[in-house]
């Protein structure tokens, strides 16, 4: 095989349900270069690692390590120290790479002058008959929190030489946004985040509304550590004016959610995410509501 020049690494807790999905994606794909895929097992307690390792003959580039500490930071940064590559590509192992994935990935970091890039986010194919409030990811790469873009972890690539010069991700935004500060920590140092729209990841979204409202929650809260680090580079604070309007907003439309379901479940994301905001701004001692 060619020397190793693009590493897949896909962090694994509890995946036996899905991961074959991904592994079946990443056997098709078709590429000139010598890539491999290297599964970071974060403790699972499934049959996650014996379903990696029927994978031996169709996907003979496939390695399953071990990262103890918990985490999906953690668990990508342990990735990234084992696998070969020059270039780091980042997947879930719950989604479904597009056909194409890895060699879009490898020209949008290898035929421009891109540190990192970003892919496409495809939200139908991994949730059928889902409803159409579900929360879904858009067609670029979205400013957030009126600072900077990011990409999402799910569709990720770096080169290996600008992961280093960051040290990887950082383990304390695991619960929340480590992408977001991963993303903006890369443009802060000077190096360039590009969005790869050829390279298309199938999505598994959230289908239960506890666990939207649990990420919203978490999301909330980053965003008081995210100001608080990142406030001295330029992050604004919401203007009080909008704060208001919000919170108004959600005391209105409360008794519509009670008997509305598309209505309840964007008021339970934005409760929650305002929620986490709150307990960010008490947990940082930030005020970023």
């Amino acid at each position: 095989m060619a020397e190793t020049a693009v590493s897949v690494v896909v962090p694994a807790l509890d995946a036996a349900a899905t991961i074959a999905t991904q592994l079946d994606a990443l056997a098709a794909q078709d590429a000139d270069v010598g890539w491999e895929v290297v599964v970071v097992d974060n403790g699972s307690t499934d049959a996650t690692v014996e379903v990696c390792r029927t994978y031996a003959a169709v996907l003979p580039s496939l390695r399953v390590i071990s990262c103890t500490t918990p985490g999906t930071s953690a668990a990508r940064n342990a990735g990234a120290a084992a696998a070969f590559g020059k270039l780091l590509l980042f997947c879930d192992a719950d989604d479904q790479v597009a056909p194409g994935w890895l060699a879009a990935m490898t020209r949008a970091l290898t035929h421009t002058d891109a540190d990192a890039a970003g892919g496409a986010i495809e939200n139908d194919l991994l949730n059928p008959g889902s409803q159409p409030y579900l929360p879904r990811h858009p067609d670029h790469l979205p400013v957030v929190a009126g600072f900077l873009p990011r990409a999402i972890t799910a569709n990720l690539a770096v080169r290996r030489d600008a992961f280093e010069a960051l040290g990887g991700f950082a383990p304390e935004y695991d619960y929340g946004g480590p992408d977001t500060e991963f993303c903006w920590r890369l443009q802060l140092a000077g190096f360039r985040l590009a969005y790869a729209p050829d390279a298309v990841v199938h999505y598994r979204h959230r289908h239960e509304l506890r666990a939207v409202a649990r990420k919203a929650y978490r999301t909330g809260i980053s965003r008081g550590r995210l100001f608080r680090d990142y406030a001295r580079h330029g992050m604004p604070r919401p203007r009080l004016v909008g704060v208001l309007v919000r919170w108004a907003g959600l005391a209105a439309q409360a008794p519509v959610a009670l008997l509305s379901p598309r209505v309840r479940w964007r008021w339970t994301e934005q409760a929650s995410a305002a929620a986490g905001r709150v307990s960010g701004s008490v947990r940082f001692r930030v005020l970023y509501l």
